[in-house]
């Protein structure tokens, strides 16, 4: 169960994080209970952290000009804002999984796959959407650029998690 727990954990603070889930700057949290704090203040350490890491690994392999940064980076923001509501349905996912782990059922089993599929088609939705705004401020060489970086990311993020959470028994 400890084990469990600390994977859970660590799965959640590095989806999480990677997939944008960083709280707006000057919006007001909900009040936690005391034995959230410590929890909640590692993830928000470990997202801000992951988050800006994101953000330099893009920045560096752009190569934005700085006219190209103007127009990319209010738009980049917006569509980690939207990444957002993905990851929120990644971690409940995640959380689901952990809750049921040890007594998975069929029931419960085929409620998280047809969650897991929703959340697949919802992140190729948003690339899709995204993909005309993104031409529109960077030419395509560079659009495909960021979305191989992306996807590199996401990737490695999906990689990590599905070393950290065990198979269905």
């Amino acid at each position: 169960m400890r084990i469990q727990r600390r994977v859970l954990l660590t799965v959640w603070c590095l989806l999480v994080a990677a997939l944008g889930t960083q709280p707006v700057l000057g919006q007001e949290q909900p009040q936690k209970p005391p034995a959230e704090t410590q929890a909640d203040e590692d993830l928000h350490l470990t997202r801000a952290l992951i988050n800006t890491e994101r953000q330099a690994l893009v920045t560096k392999a752009m190569d934005l000009t700085p006219g190209e940064m103007q127009r990319f980076w209010p738009l980049y923001r917006e569509y980690r804002s939207e990444t957002k509501k993905v990851g929120d349905r990644i971690v409940a996912l995640i959380n689901t999984y952990a809750d049921n782990y040890q007594n998975l059922t069929d029931k419960t089993a085929d409620k998280l796959l047809t969650e897991f599929v929703g959340i697949e088609q919802e992140r190729a939705r948003l690339k899709a959407q995204y993909l005309p705004k993104f031409k529109q401020v960077l030419p395509p060489r560079k659009v495909a650029r960021f979305y191989q970086i992306e996807n590199k990311l996401d990737i490695a993020i999906l990689a990590e998690m599905a070393q950290a959470i065990p198979l269905a028994r």
